[in-house]
């Protein structure tokens, strides 16, 4: 499964916060960027370096 379906399915059970990787951030689609502003779920960005969540 995709992170942009893992996405839209934690909006469509009414998560209001994900924490997600800059790097998977990215990669999404602005369909699925745009879905998240559009339910105000607030986004913990984590940086990922060697692999590791810091």
């Amino acid at each position: 499964m995709t992170e942009d379906k893992k996405i839209e399915q934690l909006i469509a059970m009414g998560v209001k916060s994900i924490t997600i990787s800059k790097e998977k951030y990215y990669k999404l689609k602005q369909e699925t960027k745009n879905l998240i502003k559009l339910n105000d779920v607030k986004l913990n960005i984590e940086e990922e370096q060697n692999g590791i969540i810091k």
